[in-house]
C-alpha cells in the first residue's frame, strides 16, 4: 500500500484511504490525515483514479483478497504485485533496482 498512497497523494493530487471493511474499499484522504473524508452521504469514495493508480490498486487488491493466491497461483500474484511495484516506482522518480525485488 506504501506505493499506492504515495502516488496517490503525490502525482495524483488527493491521499487516499484503504478500508478492506468497507465497499467501494479506497476512500478520498484530502487533507491527509489519514481518515476517510466524510460527506452529506457518508463516506467520500476516491476518485482521483490515473490509469497507472487504478491497475496497480485492481492488482493490489485481487491479490489481498484471495487468501489461496498463494496455492492456486503464487507465481502470477507476485508477478501482478511486483510489475505494480515496479510501475509505482517509476512514476515516483525511485530506481526500482534499489528495492532489490526478486521476480
Amino acid at each position: 500500500m506504501e506505493y499506492l498512497d504515495r502516488y496517490a497523494a503525490e502525482v495524483a493530487g488527493t491521499a487516499m484511504v484503504y478500508d478492506g471493511q468497507s465497499y467501494p474499499y479506497f476512500f478520498a484522504d484530502r487533507n491527509g490525515d489519514g481518515l476517510k473524508d466524510i460527506g452529506d452521504d457518508g463516506n467520500v469514495a476516491y476518485n482521483a483514479w490515473t490509469p497507472r493508480l487504478l491497475r496497480a490498486a485492481y492488482n493490489w487488491k485481487l491479490v489481498t483478497a484471495d487468501p489461496g493466491a498463494y496455492a492456486h497461483n503464487p507465481a502470477y500474484a507476485l508477478e501482478l504485485l511486483y510489475d505494480s511495484i515496479e510501475d509505482m516506482a517509476t512514476a515516483l522518480n525511485e530506481n526500482f533496482e534499489d528495492l532489490d525485488l526478486l521476480r
